[in-house]
């Protein structure tokens, strides 16, 4: 069956396999206590190892406490992934290298996020970083589906794009270039009938295999951030933990995301001020990084992106980025990705 926008609302509410396993066995916990251990001896165990079904009372180690990023993506040419999040999963801690943006269908979510209680509600969005610890309990018929979106990524697709000095770029500058972790951004969108069809849009985009969809979702994603700066700018909750350092890290990372193809350290230090030593050692303290890491990150990412969405040679993508050697090119690629750049092609195809 094609899911359209008009029969979303049925598709998004109905039960699937896994729900209704997990359903079943939160129940007979709940009511049938004193036969619990038996039941859970007429569970389908090879069901539950090919649908990673997780059941507390059967594991012996924490369940996927940190999830990295080829855990969930893999090989996949994607930089975002949505899922429905299966109601009652049973709840546990856990963090990611990945972005997650938790979005509240309809009904309500109980949520822990580093140690703090939240009773989210329809129309609520919560942006999880890397690295935060979370957890997510939905026990009733509420509806809630995950948009997930590569760290690795981030900076080059998608950072460059939001409105800069706006509470989302702070907050992604916050996470993405400074020493912090366990940071979060809630958005109280209410009952937005805007937002509630972008959300709809993205969910069947990427259920769909057309053209251009990974590009497009993108694009998506990139919009749904505008209406949220736009129409609920100020329905926020927002917690950012300490940082360190004293220069502007979201106009520094912008200004070296529109240069890197021949910005040196001193044009960067002149521009923003500062003498090429303490420029250096602002950079270092406020990102863990050096100018140099730095520039060679946005190179290699905006040439992993030029893989996987032109037909362009090599040799001109090396050029592209910045690259005058294409020997040290491809070295500085291997090196970083343990494969060559045609290797990553076609792996990305």
């Amino acid at each position: 069956m094609k899911i359209t926008s008009e029969n979303f609302d049925a598709y998004i509410h109905a039960y699937e396999e896994d729900e209704l396993f997990y359903k079943d066995i939160y129940i007979h916990e709940k009511e049938e206590p004193e036969t619990f251990a038996d039941y859970l001896k007429t569970l389908n165990l090879s069901f539950i190892r090919k649908h990673r079904i997780f059941v507390p009372a059967l594991q012996t180690e924490p369940w996927f406490p940190y999830m990295d990023e080829p855990l969930l993506f893999g090989n996949l040419p994607t930089n975002i992934l949505i899922a429905k999040h299966f109601r009652y999963t049973p709840v546990f801690i856990h963090e990611h290298e990945f972005f997650e943006i938790l979005c509240i269908y309809d009904g309500a979510a109980d949520v822990e996020i580093q140690g703090i209680q939240h009773r989210l509600i329809t129309g609520d969005l919560l942006m999880i970083p890397p690295k935060t610890k979370h957890s997510i309990g939905i026990f009733d018929d509420s509806v809630a589906f995950n948009i997930l979106v590569r760290s690795s990524t981030f900076q080059s697709t998608f950072f460059p794009m939001i409105a800069n000095n706006s509470v989302l770029s702070r907050f992604f500058s916050h996470v993405l270039f400074q020493k912090t972790e366990g940071n979060y951004l809630i958005f109280h969108t209410k009952e937005d009938i805007m937002i509630r069809h972008s959300l709809q849009e993205m969910y069947i985009e990427n259920l769909d295999r057309q053209k251009y969809k990974n590009t497009y979702l993108n694009t998506m994603l990139i919009m749904l951030w505008l209406q949220l700066l736009r129409y609920h700018e100020t329905d926020i909750e927002s917690v950012l933990t300490k940082s360190y350092g004293s220069i502007p890290v979201t106009e520094v990372m912008n200004y070296l995301n529109s240069r890197y193809y021949s910005v040196t350290l001193s044009e960067a230090a002149a521009h923003f001020g500062f003498s090429t030593a303490h420029f250096c050692t602002l950079i270092k303290k406020s990102t863990g990084r050096t100018f140099l890491q730095i520039i060679k990150e946005i190179k290699l990412t905006q040439a992993c992106r030029a893989l996987r969405e032109t037909s362009l040679s090599i040799a001109d993508i090396c050029e592209l980025v910045g690259y005058a050697n294409p020997e040290h090119f491809m070295r500085l690629f291997k090196n970083t990705y343990g494969m060559t750049p045609g290797q990553y092609r076609d792996q990305n195809n």
